[in-house]
């Protein structure tokens, strides 16, 4: 028997083991595909360099060559775009002024490789259908592994298997967003004019308000950039376009990002991805916890998502060492990585809701004495004090355009997405 049995080899699952094996916890990760796996998510967040330090994975991601981003420039339709440098705010545990564009499929698989070198066991090609529970207390799994049925047993199960929320769904503890109704649509390219040479390995943010929604691109390597949207559904159905044609059609809506593709080929096919925000409403219980996308997903505005899935795996390691050190698996045991998570959720979900209620607020606020902060805060890396001014001063400024009839953003303020 495993102490842990972590659902999900993505890299909140892998991070985790990573974390449980340094520490000489036993751990078992089922992952139900094979690597390398086709995903996207492609941008590291600085703060996420500080975690591929704790766990020893850091030089690997070194010499592996992914492109490296020194910052984000944010397109804001005909505006000047806003360029932000990462090395503008040093972090702690980050000694680097940049950060990396990886292909997700060969990431994973090195941090796959790395957490099996710690001495994690990892089963690939595992689907996991149910979680085993001795009265309220989870105690393992069920899954079939090649075509036979096995069950796996543990002391804590981990449900790090992302949107399909295993748990949350078996638990009837899931639910969508009251409130966010976006879709993703992403695909590769060659022939993306990266712009100047100071920022063409940057991210580069589109803001496509017409859509209610934002678009990325970053680069995979010298010759494949990936592009993303995000917009609201009902821009989608309005439009009466089939996915392909909305997808490119989006990418004439903002100047910047139709100059930058004017020549772009289309690599592969569109993918999408749907049902985009949801939440659990507890996220961990007796022998069991989820995190990364399986606990919460919310839109990860600018390439948060792996930074978040990390973080969330640190915080919850922290918990199942000291209950295993305890032998106490209860709720309680796991209750304040439930109270973290959901603090910092809590501040996310309000940034989120204001951001797409009035796009132009945050270049505004990028260009005030809220910039740290805000850039600490698009990371993942959230503090209910030091951000509590930034979402104020965003709610003031949705006050004044609503407030004042003649206002140049009035056209841009969403009215579908109450504070």
């Amino acid at each position: 028997m495993s102490d842990v049995v972590i659902i999900g080899g993505g890299p909140a699952g892998l991070t985790l083991g990573c974390y449980l094996a340094e520490a000489g916890v036993p751990c078992l990760i089922l992952e139900r595909e094979h690597h390398p796996r086709p995903h996207v998510g492609e941008s590291l967040m600085p703060s996420t360099v500080r975690i591929l330090r704790e766990i020893g994975f850091h030089d690997v991601v070194q010499a592996a060559g992914f492109p490296r981003s020194r910052g984000i420039v944010y397109h804001r339709g005909d505006r000047k775009p806003v360029e932000i440098s990462y090395g503008e705010f040093p972090q702690e545990g980050v000694l680097q002024d940049y950060t990396y564009h990886v292909d997700r499929a060969k990431f994973d698989l090195l941090l796959m490789k790395h957490a099996e070198s710690l001495g994690c066991q990892l089963v690939e090609g595992a689907f996991v259908q149910r979680v085993l529970f001795d009265g309220d207390a989870a105690c393992g799994v069920h899954a079939t592994v090649g075509g036979t049925p096995v069950e796996f047993p543990a002391k804590v199960v981990v449900d790090a298997g992302g949107r399909s929320t295993r748990l949350g769904r078996q638990l009837n503890l899931r639910s969508d967003h009251p409130v966010l109704d976006q879709f993703g649509l992403h695909a590769w390219f060659v022939d993306v004019d990266r712009g100047r040479r100071r920022t063409s390995s940057h991210t580069h943010v589109y803001f496509v308000p017409e859509l209610r929604g934002w678009a990325w691109q970053a680069p995979i390597d010298g010759e494949i950039t990936s592009i993303g949207l995000v917009a609201d559904k009902r821009a989608y159905q309005e439009s009466e376009l089939d996915i392909d044609e909305f997808f490119l059609s989006a990418l004439r809506r903002n100047p910047s990002l139709a100059k930058a593709t004017a020549r772009a080929r289309l690599l592969n096919d569109i993918k999408g991805e749907a049902n985009y925000s949801y939440k659990l409403d507890r996220v961990c219980g007796d022998g069991w916890l989820a995190i990364g996308d399986a606990a919460r997903f919310i839109d990860p505005v600018f390439s948060s998502g792996v930074s978040v899935a990390m973080h969330t795996a640190r915080f919850a390691a922290e918990r199942i060492q000291s209950a295993v050190q305890s032998r106490d698996f209860g709720r309680a045991t796991f209750q304040p990585y439930e109270d973290k998570l959901l603090a910092g959720a809590a501040i996310w979900d309000d940034f989120i809701r204001l951001f797409y209620r009035l796009l132009p607020a945050f270049t505004h606020l990028l260009e005030s004495e809220h910039r740290v902060a805000l850039l600490r805060m698009i990371q993942g890396d959230v503090n209910a004090d030091s951000e509590a001014s930034v979402l104020e001063e965003m709610r003031a400024l949705v006050r004044k355009v609503e407030e004042a009839d003649e206002h140049p953003w009035k056209g841009e303020l969403l009215e579908t997405l109450p504070l």
